[in-house]
């Protein structure tokens, strides 16, 4: 009977431990899958530098940079998701990476050019062809060894990674450059090899040193090239071009974008470099912190945006405007670290949330900015916008000239401009409907485009002319300006047309007389606040700080029906 009982405690915690273990591994899943849910994307990629031909204005296209690190960097590749390191620097070396392409060397300075310029030295050109020295090579350290040797032959040759691991030597502007060093330099040195000319590659990215020293050219189709910080870096940071950068760089060769420069590293900290960038650093610690948490949903809500040139949002103000390490202050960086991981929710889907510099008074819905309705991006009054804000008002004048010029360059020719209206505005008073009329014909623009067209600073404006006079409107009984050309009038001598060429006599109440012309010159447009109008206003958001108001308060004014959670 002892034993018995023995035997069932036995089995009873056995039992108890099985269902432990099961539940805590349970756990462990759910915690797991938790963080895998609010953690979608535990790091963003950001374009510094690319082509974008179908949007021409967000390209920042450059053919080659310079990287460091104060205590060296690492060049490899990614394939897979794993890292493979190539060689590193060790010290705070500048790597030089470029296109493989036509080049003018003048000393330090490198500047790409087309191939076949006939104006430029050739001592001075270097182009895509290169001589491959013998076989393929299983890898980079058997590759090395073997450049080594050649090199202490006095032989320039480094190492290539295309399909395989290659010697290759020169950089030459044509074939018939590569056969010449064959048969003149190389055989001479070193003997009959085997030698073959490599024909140009979009895929190929030259790694130079500073003193031009060829370290590698990558063109690897299955993996991306990568510069990072080696791990001794603290802070881990690398300077690109001058500008110090958290996280790695990686490079690639696309058909639609061609040199590619792409920054990756965690959200928080490209929030870092993006919230000093977007507003002032010195700003009210509230102001600050509703600018933290806009910028982290706005990031979350754009991911994949560039997804076909291989990155998400880029360093501009077509995504965010982000400036790196080298912007980043105290105050900032306490911002975002004191809202991490909160985000703008509307009805448990993550909202789309925007920014921008001035409303003048109340911002806009967009609807009348860019045609779609969201329940919490409509106009609010914007009342602790100091009147005396940077561009709370503005006024910009544009010649009639320069007006049709632009019209032309849009692909609108409506011949000299003849008049400039706005037809119709939104209840916040912004212009959503704006007519350009012209010898040839007119055009109708809505909405943003009303701002867009004559880049101006906001879409709430009036226009004023050099031939605007000032009638009475006895519907309304008031007195009212008018651009008079083309005019009806009734006068002494009966009803009739105001021609719109010349000038015209215009008598004032006060007796005075004055000649204007019957077409306007110019056209001066007067307005309130800087940027789109939808969503948070910057400016806004620091006068409601100051005046007492949380971050929390701030966010739910301008995106009302909102709600903020960590996630």
């Amino acid at each position: 009977m002892q034993k018995t009982k023995k035997k069932i405690i036995s089995i009873i915690s056995k039992l108890m431990v099985t269902c432990l273990v099961v539940i805590l591994i349970l756990i462990q899943v759910q915690v797991k899958a938790e963080s895998s849910n609010n953690n979608v994307f535990d790091e963003v990629r950001v374009g510094m530098f690319f082509k974008n031909s179908s949007s021409p204005n967000v390209s920042n296209e450059i053919s080659y940079f310079n990287i460091s690190s104060p205590k060296g960097v690492e060049a490899g590749y990614l394939k897979d998701g794993e890292f493979f390191k190539i060689f590193d620097t060790g010290d705070g070396s500048v790597l030089t990476v470029r296109k493989d392409s036509y080049y003018i060397i003048d000393g330090a300075s490198i500047q790409e050019c087309k191939p076949g310029a006939n104006n430029l030295p050739e001592e001075s050109k270097i182009g895509p062809f290169h001589i491959q020295v013998g076989g393929s090579y299983d890898n980079y350290e058997t590759v090395k060894t073997e450049v080594d040797k050649y090199i202490q032959k006095g032989i320039n040759v480094y190492p290539a990674y295309t399909d395989s691991w290659y010697i290759w030597t020169g950089f030459y502007v044509d074939q018939n450059s590569a056969e010449q060093n064959i048969k003149n330099s190389l055989i001479p040195k070193i003997g009959e090899e085997k030698y073959s000319i490599v024909q140009p590659s979009k895929n190929n990215i030259v790694v130079t040193m500073k003193s031009n020293e060829t370290r590698l050219i990558f063109g690897n189709s299955e993996g991306y090239f990568q510069v990072r910080p080696r791990m001794e870096n603290n802070p881990y940071i690398f300077n690109i071009n001058g500008k110090n950068y958290r996280g790695i760089i990686e490079t690639r060769r696309l058909e639609e974008s061609d040199l590619t420069v792409i920054n990756i590293l965690p959200i928080e900290h490209y929030l870092y470099g993006v919230v000093p960038s977007e507003i002032e650093w010195s700003s009210h610690p509230e102001a600050l912190k509703a600018q933290a948490v806009a910028a982290r949903t706005y990031i979350y809500n754009n991911m994949g945006k560039y997804s076909k040139l291989g990155f998400d949002v880029c360093s501009s103000v077509n995504s965010q405007v982000y400036g790196g390490f080298s912007v980043e202050k105290e105050t900032t960086n306490k911002a975002v670290d004191e809202t991490q991981g909160k985000k703008l929710y509307y009805n448990s889907v993550l909202a789309q949330v925007f920014y921008f510099s001035s409303s003048g008074g109340r911002t806009e819905a967009a609807k009348n900015v860019w045609s779609e309705d969201l329940p919490y991006l409509q106009s609010v009054e914007d009342k602790y916008e100091q009147e005396g804000s940077k561009n709370y008002t503005w006024e910009k004048t544009i010649s009639a000239a320069k007006a049709g010029d632009i019209m032309v360059s849009l692909g609108n020719d409506i011949g000299e401009v003849l008049r400039i209206t706005i037809d119709n505005t939104s209840e916040a008073g912004r212009a959503i409907k704006m007519t350009v009329a012209g010898t040839k014909g007119e055009k109708v623009f809505l909405n943003s485009r009303c701002r867009d067209l004559l880049s101006l600073p906001s879409q709430w404006f009036t226009i004023s002319t050099d031939s605007d006079a000032a009638v009475w409107n006895s519907s309304a009984n008031e007195k009212i300006s008018v651009q008079v050309g083309g005019k009806k009038v009734v006068s002494v001598n009966g009803s009739g047309t105001i021609a719109v060429n010349g000038n015209i006599s215009v008598l004032g109440d006060n007796g005075l007389k004055r000649i204007i012309p019957a077409v306007p010159s110019t056209y001066t447009f007067s307005g309130r606040g800087y940027g789109h109008a939808v969503g948070m206003s910057q400016q806004g958001a620091k006068g409601m700080a100051n005046a007492g108001f949380t971050y929390e308060d701030i966010l739910l004014h301008y995106f009302y029906g909102t709600n903020i959670k960590y996630e």
